[in-house]
């Protein structure tokens, strides 16, 4: 028995958009959103680790790890070629196999490898993983977004749609909610695995959802149909035969070989390239944004936790490494720390650190030799001595400041991972309400006016923090701002795309504009990377904001679809 009726997808005359909607349309939104929730929770898995994996599996590589941002960048491309080529296989074998066995298998696909790359023991093979991770997140939402599209009343279905989108953003929260209790950053979080590695395997866990993905949901009715009607066609003579040929399912030659369906093609390559260039090569960038912002950050009051120990350590070094510190303390400085006045000494520990943070390296080989430094610690002594970085540097002096002093000097990498996880989590927050308020708009008023305000929206944002953050306070207002606007344009793709290909071309359609595009977009983290190199990676970033005005520009073609019944040929 068919879970959809034959007519269930056009638009109703009259009543509201739950009219005619049953539990079984409930159950598929909701896992097939279940579906994509865990995959952009993987994905923010990966966001908010990969820096710290990466640092690790370069260790010992000094001039890698002064090019991290390169390594960061092959890293997302390969996940993003991957995505593309998924969006492709799993696209074509969504209309040929059916969305409920793709959405099954995509999922298999990203959970598991996700889990591997918690195993990775080099650079290469963690690149290799993030490319097949790639492959599955590509074929999800191809597969989740046609499920719904053709499952549901037609009057619900921009909101059904919209709400599969946003509620996405649950699982990017999930995801830096996870990294605020496993800190990627930490070298030995859980039975000698480094935080980033738990975190990974972590993200095995959605495999699960297989289970009621393949005992309830079922093919929607259009598809049975388009499916029926292929392989009647493809028994005729030859005429029928060329008829078939000229309406095969699951054809990427008709994609462009149609003009109605070329120019829905090309239109949503355009916008899928700009919105994918725009988060991927640059709003996903934002943790480190945020690590090269707090990397120049002073001391704060709050940040001495043992005024005394430091004291005390001053006054009778009890290494050579303290008795280094103290040697490039200035003699009057060294008088007050040591003032009986406590407001006075207090005042001297946190004003001489700052000023021994932001001079020259305070690393001596000499002085350290019988110190154990952090793995961390000795690669960015290291990658300095390949590259040199005045906020690496001063990153470098207060990691030395905090192990000298143990304990007394609250540990920057901490509060870096704390401030990356909250602040994208409320990046991701900030998505939510964006794509409800796209789902809303393009509801009430268009779908071409949605996407033109979102697009002018997102290249205005996103200049802007990049330009203008400085602090933690600034992360925490700042990235709810640019993640409204960024993943606003994501609602759009899951509402739109369906809309403009009919169902024997639907699965493959969707799959090329949302996850072919990212072959074209899959080069822009590297040249995020190697622009870095050419100048500051704020300046970088603000000049790659300009491919939002390609979205703009691609909406002069756009078909408006609001109010209208699926297309079919």
């Amino acid at each position: 028995m068919s879970a959809t009726g034959p007519t269930e997808t056009a638009l109703p005359e009259k009543g509201s958009i739950f009219t005619g909607v049953k539990p079984y349309h409930w159950l598929v939104v909701i896992i097939a959103s279940c579906g994509w929730l865990f995959d952009c929770m993987d994905q923010r898995l990966f966001t908010l680790a990969r820096e710290s994996a990466l640092k690790d599996l370069l260790t010992g590589d000094p001039k890698k790890l002064s090019d991290i941002t390169k390594y960061l960048g092959l890293a997302t491309t390969a996940m993003m070629v991957g995505w593309a080529t998924g969006g492709i296989i799993f696209g074509v074998l969504s209309d040929k196999w059916g969305r409920v066995k793709t959405m099954a298998a995509t999922l298999l696909v990203y959970s598991g490898f996700t889990g591997l790359c918690g195993i990775a023991q080099g650079w290469v093979d963690f690149v290799f993983y993030r490319f097949l991770v790639g492959l599955g997140v590509g074929g999800m939402f191809g597969a989740a977004t046609t499920l719904v599209a053709e499952s549901v009343p037609g009057r619900f279905r921009t909101a059904a749609l919209g709400s599969l989108q946003a509620l996405s953003a649950l699982g990017n929260m999930i995801g830096a909610t996870l990294s605020l209790a496993i800190n990627p950053g930490q070298e030995n979080f859980w039975a000698g695995l480094a935080g980033w590695r738990v975190l990974f395997f972590v993200g095995i866990v959605p495999a699960v959802l297989v289970v009621p993905v393949i005992l309830i949901l079922k093919e929607p009715e259009p598809w049975l149909r388009a499916k029926a009607e292929a392989k009647a066609s493809g028994a005729k003579d030859q005429q029928g035969k060329t008829s078939a040929q000229a309406k095969r399912i699951g054809s990427v030659a008709d994609l462009f070989g149609h003009p109605r369906w070329r120019r829905s093609t090309l239109v949503g390559i355009c916008l899928g390239l700009s919105g994918m260039v725009g988060l991927w090569a640059i709003g996903f960038f934002s943790p480190e944004l945020i690590s090269t912002a707090l990397k120049e950050q002073p001391l704060k009051p709050k940040d001495i936790l043992q005024h005394e120990a430091i004291v005390s350590a001053l006054a009778t070094p009890p290494n050579a490494a303290v008795a280094h510190i103290k040697s490039k303390i200035k003699p009057e400085a060294l008088a007050q720390i040591q003032s009986t006045d406590s407001r006075i000494a207090k005042e001297a520990v946190l004003s001489e650190l700052n000023r021994l943070i932001s001079q020259e390296s305070l690393y001596a080989e000499e002085a350290f030799k019988e110190f154990e430094l952090k793995k961390s610690t000795q690669n960015l002594v290291q990658q300095l001595g390949k590259k040199e970085s005045k906020p690496d540097q001063m990153f470098l002096n207060r990691q030395l400041l905090e192990q000298v002093f143990p304990n007394a000097i609250s540990e920057l990498q901490k509060t870096m991972d704390s401030v990356r996880g909250k602040g994208m989590r409320l990046q991701d927050v900030g998505a939510l309400l964006g794509m409800f308020a796209f789902t809303f708009m393009a509801s009430v008023f268009s779908r071409r006016l949605a996407f033109f305000l979102s697009f002018a929206m997102c290249f205005v944002v996103t200049a802007f923090v990049f330009k203008s953050l400085k602090s933690a306070e600034d992360a925490y207002w700042m990235l709810p701002l640019m993640g409204f606007a960024q993943l606003a344009v994501f609602a759009g793709y899951s509402i739109y795309f369906p809309e403009i290909y009919p169902t024997r071309l639907r699965g493959t359609g969707v799959g090329f504009c949302y996850n072919t595009v990212r072959y074209l977009a899959a080069p822009f983290p590297s040249l995020l990377g190697w622009l870095s190199t050419q100048m500051p990676f704020r300046t970088a970033a603000i000049l790659m904001s300009g491919i939002y005005l390609l979205g703009i520009v691609a909406l002069i073609w756009a078909p408006e679809t609001k109010g209208q019944p699926l297309p079919e040929d």
